[in-house]
């Protein structure tokens, strides 16, 4: 907390000081030599915005000539949920292509032979069943097998690059929308820096330049940043929202509501079902406080489902409430596990897996771990292993 107090008194004395995010080096002689004279694509969303909120499709219109648009899960806009076909961009009369279709996750080649260069610019938030990295990724193979450049703006991470947790993605997973590479559920690292791995490791031969953040230092967090926060998927409105889905997002693999609805409000800050009465509510409440998670606060809650499961019904179930520092909070493997753990113990036979339990997991030991009680000290043996694995992996590719 007294590091975080002062890291915000020196961005508010410090003259000049700020963190530059990629998009905000598009001016500089080095970036703007790459553009002139080509014909360019952006893969963009409504996250893609520099530090004055301006767009990166009106920057690149401005200065250079963008002739397409390709987007990621959720659209242009960050709104949608579902497939999302290709359009026009009512901005720019320019033609939008959704990577977010049925059978239609990459580009197809005839979609990029107008293009010399791709300019990238996604917000991610830092999780691996997060799908912007895979979109990213199809998207540099199917570039480097035409002999496209594709220049990536990276941002920062918004929940920090010191942080690396959960399972490193069984390689028999590997390929999947949400569970596309061998990297731990919590990463740490930005998108620039896992592009650069992925290629490293799967030997892709990409002409690719990752314009870097200038300012950000891998202890920071989100509230760090200086700037606003821009939402990047419909259900991750605010910065809590992003920190709450990194700890406890793969909840949504079983069958309880994490409070998705029509506006969002509640998204990851809480879980139930219908099938929790009101008495057990109280007796959960205080079986997951009494587990004392650093920085998680558990409280009663009970809502209409708007979307998704359970829509219509009245869930009951918990409130989460974040406290103290994020770089003080409980890991969110153990988050999840602990809290996992009481839910088999509470519920039994109501609570169940979903289909892609295995994806978000990592590996299918989670389950084995908890049909078989395995305390978390045990538990944590195991993962850590493969952690420390991947932050030699990953130490050649940091930039930050």
């Amino acid at each position: 907390m007294i590091l975080t107090l002062i890291l915000h008194l020196f961005l508010l004395v410090t003259p000049g000081f700020a963190i530059e995010y990629g998009i905000d080096r598009l001016s500089e002689v080095s970036v703007r030599s790459e553009l002139e004279g080509k014909s360019l694509a952006v893969l963009a969303h409504a996250a893609s915005v520099d530090r004055k909120g301006r767009h990166l499709i009106d920057l690149l219109r401005a200065d250079h000539r963008l002739v397409k648009i390709f987007t990621p899960e959720h659209g242009l806009r960050s709104l949608e949920d579902g497939l999302i076909e290709d359009g026009v961009d009512p901005g720019s009369g320019l033609p939008v292509i959704s990577l977010y279709k049925k059978n239609g996750r990459v580009p197809r080649p005839e979609d990029l032979f107008d293009v010399d260069v791709i300019v990238m610019d996604l917000q991610d938030v830092g999780m691996r069943y997060y799908t912007y990295f895979s979109t990213l990724a199809g998207f540099m193979k199917v570039a480097a097998q035409l002999g496209k450049k594709v220049i990536l703006l990276d941002r920062p991470n918004p929940v920090g690059g010191e942080r690396v947790e959960g399972s490193v993605l069984d390689s028999s997973l590997t390929g999947n929308f949400i569970a596309y590479h061998s990297v731990p559920t919590r990463h740490g690292m930005t998108l620039g820096e896992l592009a650069l791995l992925y290629l490293t490791e799967t030997q892709i031969q990409l002409s690719i330049d990752v314009v870097g953040v200038t300012g950000w230092k891998r202890r920071f967090y989100d509230e760090d940043f200086g700037r606003e926060w821009r939402a990047s998927s419909p259900a991750l409105q605010a910065i809590e929202q992003v920190e709450l889905y990194a700890l406890l997002g793969s909840l949504e693999q079983f069958n309880l509501s994490v409070g998705r609805g029509t506006t969002n409000e509640n998204a990851f800050r809480v879980f139930g079902a219908p099938w929790i009465t009101e008495v057990e509510v109280g007796v959960l409440v205080e079986q997951l406080n009494s587990l004392r998670l650093p920085g998680l606060v558990f409280l009663p809650h009970q809502q209409r489902v708007t979307r998704a499961i359970y829509e219509g019904q009245d869930i009951r179930g918990v409130r989460i409430e974040l406290v103290g520092s994020p770089e003080d909070r409980v890991r969110s493997d153990e988050a999840l596990y602990r809290i996992v753990s009481v839910l088999l113990d509470r519920f039994g036979g109501r609570i169940s897996f979903g289909k892609y339990a295995d994806l978000y997991f990592g590996k299918a030991s989670w389950r084995e771990a908890w049909k078989n009680r395995k305390s978390w000290e045990d538990f944590s043996i195991e993962l850590d292993v493969g952690l420390a694995d991947f932050r030699a992996r990953r130490a050649p590719f940091l930039l930050y």
